[in-house]
C-alpha cells in the first residue's frame, strides 16, 4: 500500500526554530482570539489552539526568509464540520514578498473541510505541480465561528519515496472507545468515563536496498538539520525527525489530481483524508535485513485518529 509520511513541519521549524525570527506572521485579514494566536497550531503543542476574535474570517500570511520544499499540509486537534475548513494560497515565485501575490504567475489556492463532523484528522497533498519551493502562503479560514479551533497544523514535503505502507498495520478507519465503570463507596454505578484509546501501530516499510536508505534525491531531504544545510539521506532524515518531533502518516496516497478544480475540498479526497497523527513509541528502531540484499524498517508508533 503506497503510503505518505509528513514529519517535518516546516510552519513549526520555520518559526520556533529560527533563532534570528526571520520567518514573519502577519494577519492580512481579521484578528485572531487574545491568547489564541495562529502561532499556536503550530507550536506542536496540543494544549494550545487558534481561534478567531469574531465573525470575521481571518486570513494569515507567513513569509519564510527562503523557499521551502512544501506539498502539502495536514490538521490533527479541531472542531471544524463540514461547512467550516481553511483556504491555502501558495505560489511557485518566490522572489516578490509582496503583502498580495493575487496578481503573481502560477498562483495557487484550494480550499479544505473535514470529511465528516467527528473531528478526524483531515489534510491533502498539492500535486499541482508536483514539488514546490514555497516561500510564503497565506492560510485563511472559512465559515468559523468563534469556539472553532485548531490545535496542530503542520505543512512540508510529504515523503512518498519508498513509503510502502504494510501489515501489520491498522487502517484508520474510526477512534477506539473504552468505556471505564466506575461505582461508590455503596456499589452503585457512577457516571461513565468514556476516552478515545490510542492505537499502537507498527508501520512497515518493506524491500528497501542499502541504495533506496542513502538516496538524497527526493525534494524533502534537502532541508537544514543541526544547522547544516544538504540532501540529507532518506535514513538520517527520517530518522532524526521521527524520532524528534510529532509526525503524520497518509494511510494511501489515493488518486492523483489533474487540475486545480479537482481539490476544490477535502472530502473529495477520501483516501488522502486517512490520516494519524503519531509520536514513536519509546524509540525509533533501525533498518535491518530481512534478506542478504533488502532492508524492512519496521517503526513502532502511537497514532491518533480525533
Amino acid at each position: 500500500m503506497s503510503g505518505a509520511l509528513l514529519v517535518e513541519n516546516e510552519l513549526h521549524h520555520g518559526y520556533w526554530r529560527k533563532k534570528d525570527g526571520a520567518t514573519t506572521i502577519t494577519y492580512q485579514a481579521g484578528t485572531a482570539a487574545a491568547g489564541h494566536g495562529f502561532e499556536n497550531c503550530i507550536d506542536e503543542n496540543a494544549g494550545t489552539t487558534f481561534k478567531i476574535a469574531n465573525s470575521t474570517q481571518v486570513r494569515v500570511k507567513i513569509l519564510f526568509p527562503s523557499a521551502l520544499a512544501m506539498n502539502g499540509f495536514a490538521i490533527y486537534g479541531h472542531n471544524l464540520t463540514l461547512s467550516q475548513g481553511v483556504a491555502i494560497k501558495y505560489s511557485t515565485n518566490t522572489d516578490d514578498t509582496t503583502a498580495d501575490f493575487e496578481d503573481f504567475p502560477n498562483v495557487y489556492e484550494h480550499q479544505y473541510r473535514p470529511a465528516d463532523n467527528m473531528y478526524k484528522p483531515f489534510g491533502a497533498m498539492w500535486t499541482s505541480p508536483d514539488n514546490l519551493a514555497v516561500r510564503y502562503l497565506t492560510i485563511e479560514t472559512i465559515g468559523w465561528t468563534t469556539e472553532s479551533y485548531i490545535s496542530i497544523m503542520s505543512a512540508g514535503q510529504w515523503v512518498t519515496s519508498h513509503i510502502d505502507v504494510t501489515a501489520p498495520y491498522t487502517p484508520p478507519s474510526f477512534a477506539p472507545y473504552e468505556n471505564s465503570i466506575k461505582r461508590n463507596n455503596k456499589g452503585n454505578p457512577l457516571l461513565n468515563d468514556v476516552r478515545k484509546v490510542p492505537q499502537k501501530l507498527n508501520i512497515k516499510l518493506k524491500n528497501f536496498s542499502e541504495d533506496d536508505l542513502e538516496d538524497t534525491t527526493d525534494t524533502a531531504f534537502n532541508t537544514s538539520i543541526n544547522g547544516q544545510q544538504k540532501a540529507w539521506p532518506m535514513v538520517e532524515y527520517l530518522g532524526y525527525f521521527l524520532s524528534r518531533y510529532p509526525f503524520f502518516v497518509m494511510h494511501t496516497q489515493g488518486t492523483t489530481e489533474v487540475s486545480n478544480d479537482a481539490e476544490i475540498n477535502a472530502k473529495t479526497k477520501r483516501d488522502r483524508n486517512r490520516l494519524y497523527y503519531c509520536t514513536i513509541d519509546k524509540s525509533l528502531k533501525q533498518p535491518s535485513y530481512s534478506s542478504p540484499t533488502l532492508l524492512n524498517w519496521s517503526i513502532n508508533a502511537i497514532g491518533y485518529i480525533e
